[in-house]
């Protein structure tokens, strides 16, 4: 619930001053007191004992509570904010009050999971901050201002902070359209390394880049305890193929993941001695409750496939480049360019037989300044296109057709369907060609695929090198919130739309591109397809009806 905001109040009575007279009890009060203390000093010790000499990652009856989706106290003095969604946060009892590790999406949400603990959330001192992300840094600003905290961060992710913007390094792909952005203080900038005593809590604050410049881990050394605060460099301790938060490594570089810093990141974390508890930014993600107590072998193989994984994608962007559809315009390989969007569309050029090709021609006013704009961004020569292949025959798709036949008079490659409408647009004299009838004019190897189920579609499989490129238009898509919404509208409107898109799907199957260059770019999805990434996203597309 929403509390007032209040000057900082202890809810607990202050440590009485050093030899100071304790009030006099009666004898046998004094005896009953003193032996449950000893009793309870014996069980924490036994509990001690078997905790740091147990042989497998089984904790015994009695060890730290299991991460859930609530509020819950995992050891004395340490408490999970389970129910925040869709990350967590963690409160650190200490002499000198209350830290917050992470701040949530909302401040109410915050206060709500520490008054079930009975924690008085005017007692945070100090708010630490793992990283940037809205799920982690929303409510930081507004308990700041209630509890008079100070607010610690990581120096790449605190210019992004103050600033409140921009809204991709604060949600990354994620589809969060209510949350607003606000700009957050950062009363102390993090390096890496610095020791931050708090009362008889010892926090140690790790540089760890990679999810985002700014990642910070957090190290808690108490009372033997060593406690790693991960934030989302550790994402979750479920069975996940992957619990790490490397997924932001494969993005494009606006949504500030990076794959060598999150290579550096794993392989110094992985040559520390395992923590004794791990918490991680998000508990939590599927319907299995997570232990947090961590050994050797279990941080080996927490951390060693994302090590290997890195390695691979760092090996893999250095051979064949990080070819993201941004909309900047970039080479893709020799002769194929990607020239950026236009009215939210891809546009694509590539050379071949000495003549240059354009893909997809969306817009109205403006196509070929921008063609010329990103050729002359590529150092290319302007050169008149010999043909234009439409992979669409929609109407946003084939807006920019006339401006470019009467300025270039270029052919004009769609599938005969859209030839009236075509005809239509553009000036007498229009010449069009069937993608069925590219081959034959021997400009480049082409395999047309005609594509049914969302409009006219068609798609080009182009041998290039050792490697096939697909261009295609509306199918299939790259599952996204946006695109997934678009596909299904689409095909609420068509009767039998649906089994044709099927049928297109299985027709796709047939092909395996390496390059993979669509008309609708998702998040700047990178054009090279690895692995079972292609059969992935088929898989992806079908089961949208399933």
């Amino acid at each position: 619930m929403n509390e007032p905001a209040q000057s900082p109040s202890p809810a607990m009575p202050e440590p009485k001053p050093a030899g100071a007279a304790p009030p006099a009890k009666p004898k046998r009060r004094r005896w009953l007191v003193a032996g449950l203390t000893l009793g309870i000093l014996a069980g924490v010790v036994v509990a001690g004992y078997h905790w740091r000499n147990r042989k497998d990652d089984s904790p015994p009856a009695g060890e730290p509570h299991v991460l859930s989706d609530s509020a819950v106290t995992i050891l004395p003095g340490i408490h999970l904010l389970g129910g925040l969604e869709p990350a967590a946060a963690y409160v650190v009892e200490t002499s000198d009050g209350l830290v917050l590790i992470d701040a949530g999406l909302r401040a109410d949400l915050v206060k709500r999971e520490m008054l079930a603990l009975k924690l008085d959330w005017r007692r945070v001192r100090a708010i630490f901050l793992t990283h940037v992300h809205g799920d982690h840094s929303g409510g930081a600003q507004e308990l700041r201002a209630a509890t008079g905290a100070k607010i610690y961060a990581g120096r790449g992710d605190a210019a992004v902070l103050r600033a409140g913007r921009p809204r991709e390094a604060y949600f990354s792909t994620f589809y969060m359209p209510v949350e607003t952005l606000r700009p957050t203080t950062v009363d102390v900038e993090l390096e890496g390394e610095q020791v931050i005593p708090i009362g008889d809590a010892r926090f140690t604050a790790l540089a760890t880049p990679g999810h985002t410049p700014g990642s910070v881990c957090y190290l808690l050394e108490r009372g033997g305890q060593r406690v790693l605060f991960s934030g989302d460099i550790i994402w979750s301790l479920s069975d996940e193929k992957y619990p790490l938060g490397i997924y932001a490594a494969y993005l494009p570089p606006r949504y500030r993941g990076d794959a060598a810093a999150f290579l550096t990141t794993l392989r110094r974390l992985r040559a520390m001695p395992a923590p004794a508890l791990v918490l991680p930014g998000h508990p939590r993600n599927d319907s299995t409750p997570q232990s947090p107590v961590m050994t050797e072998q279990r941080w080996a193989e927490l951390l060693d496939p994302g090590i290997r994984a890195m390695e691979q994608l760092q090996a893999r962007y250095a051979r064949d480049g990080a070819d993201f559809l941004d909309g900047t315009a970039k080479k893709l390989h020799a002769d194929l360019y990607y020239l950026g969007d236009f009215h939210n569309v891809a546009v694509y050029g590539f050379f071949a037989a000495s003549k240059f090709f354009l893909v997809n021609a969306p817009g109205r006013s403006g196509l070929s300044a921008f063609v010329e704009d990103g050729l002359h961004k590529l150092e290319l020569p302007m050169t008149t296109p010999a043909a234009v292949l439409l992979t669409s025959g929609d109407d946003e798709a084939t807006e920019g057709v006339p401006e470019l036949v009467e300025k270039w008079h270029p052919r004009i490659v769609a599938p005969s369907a859209v030839w009236e409408k075509l005809r239509k647009l553009c000036r007498p004299g229009v010449r069009l060609l069937t993608p069925e009838d590219l081959p034959g004019e021997k400009w480049f190897p082409v395999t047309p695929i005609t594509l049914r189920g969302r409009g006219v579609a068609c798609a080009y499989l182009l041998p290039w090198g050792v490697k096939s490129v697909l261009l295609s238009g509306p199918i299939p898509i790259k599952p996204g919130h946006e695109s997934t919404k678009s596909l299904v509208k689409d095909l609420a409107q068509q009767r039998g739309a649906v089994s044709e898109y099927l049928a297109s799907l299985r027709r796709l199957r047939e092909v395996n591109p390496n390059v993979w260059l669509p008309a609708s770019p998702v998040n700047g999805q990178n054009a090279n397809l690895y692995d079972k990434e292609w059969r992935d996203i088929l898989t992806g597309n079908e089961q949208l009806f399933h």
